[in-house]
């Protein structure tokens, strides 16, 4: 029985809980403001939200705002020097003009001659083509290995006061030109087609081919300089950049026995080197040939291999003393 009257008590406490529960329900939904739905906006970057409260007022809806892409920055840029402007080669006295010796010149009769080549163990030959007409000469040596592509050099220009004088002077490879020195005779200097040197222009200058001219030309016309002991100095210049006097030591008569038949008086002429990896040239002038070289020998100090020159034999005869004092 007193359980039975217990029960609506239970019931009574039960309902009076859920009212105040549902009481405290009403009371929080009606203070908290009424919402709003956001659309979605679409940022270009990450979304940031700013809530602005002002006190008293009712709380009003988030501003999205969409935050810029930071751009990446732009490279500060950087100054470049600007290229140098190219400037002409200056003008180098190689030597002083005085101070070389002008002669006077009998130059050779237009002559081929052929011959053999011999470095160490390796033979070839080689081929020296001089030609002269109203004032102008061309100049040329061919060279044939075993093995390895023709090769030369040669020397074109005029025939003057000094004897052979040249205009351009070139290395050769297949026929085609590599390198190159230029005599600008108006304008008194020697430039060159690598090297970017220019030198003063003296009387009598010669290319490292033409002085095999000039110099039989120098000894033909006087007499005095083919007695030993005398000696003959040449301005001599390359392609490579190198121009110096050449001054060349009579050394005497010798016999020799060349592939071309017997010289019993070849005159002996030596040229030393006046710095390192520089050529001593040795040569032998014919004065049956118009002084012209039947043998030459050519070696690179310190060190190099000696290469020799000795004629084999001439296509056509030589005019002795046909051509007049230059």
């Amino acid at each position: 029985m007193r359980s039975l009257r217990r029960a609506p008590r239970v019931a009574a406490w039960a309902l009076l809980v859920l009212a105040v529960l549902l009481a405290h329900g009403l009371l929080l939904h009606a203070l908290r403001p009424p919402s709003t739905a956001l659309a979605p906006v679409a940022a270009r970057g990450p979304v940031v939200a700013l809530r602005l409260i002002v006190p008293g007022a009712a709380e009003p809806v988030p501003r999205v705002v969409a935050a810029p892409t930071p751009r990446p920055l732009a490279p500060r840029p950087r100054a470049v020097p600007a290229p140098p402007t190219p400037a002409a080669a200056p003008e180098q006295p190689a030597v002083e003009a005085a101070a070389l010796p002008v002669y006077a010149t009998r130059l050779p009769a237009a002559a081929s001659l052929h011959y053999r080549l011999q470095r160490g163990e390796t033979v070839g030959a080689a081929r020296l083509q001089w030609q002269r007409e109203a004032g102008d000469y061309l100049l040329r040596l061919d060279t044939a290995w075993p093995g390895q592509p023709a090769a030369g050099s040669a020397s074109r220009g005029l025939i003057d006061a000094e004897g052979v004088a040249p205009v351009r002077h070139a290395e050769l490879r297949r026929a085609r030109e590599v390198r190159a020195a230029n005599f600008q005779r108006e304008a008194g200097r020697i430039t060159f087609s690598g090297p970017q040197l220019a030198y003063a222009l003296p009387p009598g200058a010669q290319d490292r081919l033409s002085w095999m001219i000039q110099l039989p030309g120098v000894v033909e016309a006087d007499a005095a300089l083919a007695r030993a002991g005398a000696s003959v100095t040449l301005f001599v210049v390359g392609t490579r950049g190198d121009a110096e006097p050449w001054r060349f030591e009579v050394l005497g008569a010798e016999a020799l026995l060349l592939p071309a038949g017997e010289v019993p008086q070849a005159l002996r002429l030596k040229r030393e080197p006046t710095r390192p990896y520089d050529t001593r040239v040795e040569v032998w002038l014919d004065p049956a040939r118009q002084h012209l070289p039947v043998r030459a020998v050519f070696t690179t100090l310190p060190g190099g291999q000696p290469l020799a020159m000795e004629l084999a034999h001439a296509e056509s005869e030589l005019e002795i003393g046909s051509a007049a004092p230059r």
